[in-house]
């Protein structure tokens, strides 16, 4: 535990240094910033953490991973200096998003991308520009933990791309596809899927495993970094890790339909809501973990031959 009380014992100093320095005053105004955001940073990580969602888990994994390179590297880091051209335009980056901080006190995601740029001034005008091309791990990981919902930014690109209720059509005939292959009379019409013994079902958004592959590619990049596999090895995770999460959506689309049409609305709204999704999230990791470390594994075994 000496550590801890080491590393308390110089953050102390380091607060105590800082507002004798204009640099100092103006880097504790954008901290300040950050400690405004993070309580509905976490608040809503937590609650989207109960229903289901693996952003917290995600988001702690690439914090973590980004920030242990500073870590391990911190001897470097005190050596770089920001020249007087980063120290102005960080200091002018980190006063511009702390003046627009108060519009946007309702906006979680403008909320994010303003802590994101003030970041990144502080960096900039503390460390220089050489900052992220030493640190690149650091620079690539942590702005995805400023925003609760990254894959919000991937739905966006999905629904421009994609005609409407693309992925849900395909979700709901995949779904009465296999429902009929185990004998149950279930008919797919768009997002719908009909059942004569409890009517019709939809798959909406939320429930058409887009999120779930974001959250697995997301996941194999992880691995792949944490492996330090190549970039075409992490691409390949990626990519399983994707389609682990469609295909494993097809059951889960099937069992709430099941229940819909035979087990009642209590049954139903249980696999729909938060225990639901979290028993799917937990079994879908556990699956992806194995697949992904039987990957890993062959990859190893591979570059030992060659």
């Amino acid at each position: 535990m000496n550590w801890i009380k080491q590393i308390s014992q110089q953050y102390v100093e380091w607060l105590r240094a800082q507002p004798k320095t204009n640099h100092g005053r103006i880097v504790l105004l954008g901290l300040a910033i950050g400690l405004l955001y993070f309580p509905l940073w976490i608040y809503d990580l937590v609650i989207r953490s109960i229903s289901g969602s693996t952003g917290l888990a995600l988001i702690s994994c690439a914090a973590l991973m980004g920030l242990a390179p500073l870590w391990q590297k911190r001897q470097l880091l005190n050596q770089l200096n920001a020249s007087e051209e980063d120290r102005i335009i960080g200091h002018l980056i980190i006063l511009g998003s702390v003046a627009m901080f108060p519009f946007f006190r309702t906006d979680l995601w403008a909320q994010a991308l303003i802590w994101l740029f003030i970041m990144g001034g502080i960096t900039l005008s503390s460390w220089g520009l050489a900052f992220f091309v030493k640190y690149p791990l650091t620079t690539l990981l942590i702005p995805m933990t400023v925003y609760t919902r990254p894959g919000i930014i991937a739905q966006g690109a999905w629904r421009f791309l994609m005609p409407p209720n693309f992925l849900e059509n395909i979700m709901a005939a995949a779904s009465a596809q296999v429902l009929q292959w185990i004998g149950q009379p279930a008919i797919a019409q768009g997002r719908f899927i009909t059942m004569p013994a409890g009517g019709a079902v939809e798959v909406a958004w939320r429930c058409n495993g887009f999120n779930m592959a974001v959250a697995m590619a997301v996941t194999g990049l992880l691995l792949g970094i944490f492996f330090k596999r190549t970039r075409l090895q992490i691409v390949r995770l990626m990519v399983v890790g994707a389609v682990v999460g469609l295909v494993f959506n097809v059951p889960r689309v099937m069992l709430m339909t099941m229940a819909h049409a035979y087990w009642g609305d209590w049954w139903f709204d249980f696999w729909h809501g938060s225990w639901g999704a979290q028993i799917f999230v937990g079994v879908l990791f556990t699956v992806y973990y194995y697949t992904a470390m039987a990957m890993l594994n062959r990859q190893k075994r591979s570059l030992k031959k060659v």
